[in-house]
């Protein structure tokens, strides 16, 4: 698809979703309690209302080698796993629950590509691996549902969450200012996957640019967080760590 006609094809369907609103925080509860009751159109509901979300995470990592379309039709996906598995016990917005699926679905899908990361296909994650070993078209159906295409979870990439920006750099301020306890080697894993001072790495760049392997860099990650979630009475920088 030459880039012109796929920015129309984005921009069709951009249009076409406009209209969805976010939801409360008890209206998520309902959600997930339909969900868990096996009501589907309950996770079209809740994937639709938190679109902007994924886009916002998709432009993090438009520049590393995966065409904007493709991160939406990873990011989607993993948040419509994210959506089958949410429910009240999760104690934590929708977003912040689903964020390490779609980080996950985005990251691998990047490594794929790259030719640097194979995963290991088996029976549980055969139909996930069909939808990657190709672009996915935007006309095509997700979960099954003929009526829910990535086409109708796409939002609009120049929408922005009220304050999302703002509260993004209280939090990476805070966040500057706790790394100064931690050892050198824990410092410059979460600034570079954090974006501190710096263009925000995937684990496999951090590990490449380190001579570490995306285990060790998570683990070195996990151990930090760990730590500054000591440092902090943020419940706020607690979540966007753990997101």
């Amino acid at each position: 698809m030459g880039m012109n006609k796929e920015k129309d094809s984005i921009n069709r369907y951009l249009n076409d979703i406009g209209h969805h609103n976010l939801l409360s925080n008890e209206e998520e509860l309902q959600l997930a309690d339909r969900i868990q009751a096996g009501d589907s159109q309950a996770i079209e509901e809740l994937t639709s209302a938190n679109l902007t979300y994924v886009i916002t995470l998709a432009n993090q990592y438009v520049k590393r080698g995966l065409a904007l379309e493709d991160l939406i039709s990873e990011g989607n996906i993993g948040m419509l796993q994210a959506a089958t598995k949410f429910s009240r016990d999760a104690g934590k917005r929708f977003v912040a629950f689903a964020a390490p699926y779609i980080r996950d679905a985005m990251e691998q899908a990047i490594e794929q590509q790259a030719g640097l990361y194979r995963v290991p296909r088996n029976a549980d994650n055969n139909k996930l691996e069909k939808k990657r070993s190709k672009a996915l078209s935007i006309d095509e159906p997700l979960c099954g549902s003929h009526e829910l295409s990535l086409g109708h979870v796409i939002p609009d990439r120049n929408a922005t969450v009220p304050d999302e920006d703002l509260e993004k750099d209280m939090l990476l301020g805070e966040l500057t200012e706790l790394i100064a306890d931690l050892d050198q080697r824990e410092q410059q894993v979460i600034r570079a996957l954090y974006g501190i001072g710096t263009e925000a790495k995937t684990m496999l760049e951090t590990g490449m640019a380190m001579g570490l392997k995306r285990e060790r860099v998570r683990q070195i990650r996990n151990k930090a967080i760990r730590k500054i979630c000591r440092l902090t009475k943020s419940s706020d920088l607690k979540d966007y760590l753990k997101s």
